[in-house]
C-alpha cells in the first residue's frame, strides 16, 4: 500500500464501510418488523419496498466512502512525499550568525 493510506485511515475506512453495510440493513430490519402479515394490508409490498430502500442507501453510503478516500488519495499525491527543510536562521538552541 502506499504511504496515503495509513493504519488510522484504514481503520476508519474499515468502520465507514462497517457502517454503510450494518446501519441501514439494521434499520430495514427493524422497519419490516412494523410490516407484517396480519397487522398490514400489503406486508409484502412493503417490506419489498423496504428492502429497495434499504439496497439505495447502502450503494449511496458506499459510494460517499469511495468519494472519500479517492479525497484522501489526491490530497495525498498533491502533498507530495515529506521533504525537510533547513532551518530557519535564529532557531532556538542555533548559535547566532
Amino acid at each position: 500500500m502506499a504511504s496515503w493510506f495509513t493504519p488510522r485511515l484504514r481503520r476508519r475506512a474499515a468502520l465507514a464501510v462497517g457502517a454503510a453495510l450494518l446501519l441501514p440493513w439494521a434499520l430495514g430490519q427493524f422497519a419490516k418488523g412494523f410490516h407484517e402479515p396480519g397487522l398490514d394490508n400489503d406486508a409484502l409490498r412493503h417490506q419489498l419496498l423496504i428492502d429497495f430502500i434499504v439496497i439505495g442507501a447502502i450503494v449511496f453510503a458506499l459510494t460517499m466512502v469511495a468519494t472519500w478516500l479517492i479525497g484522501c488519495w489526491v490530497t495525498g499525491v498533491m502533498k507530495g512525499p515529506r521533504h525537510q527543510a533547513d532551518g530557519f536562521p535564529g532557531a532556538p538552541g542555533e548559535p547566532p550568525p
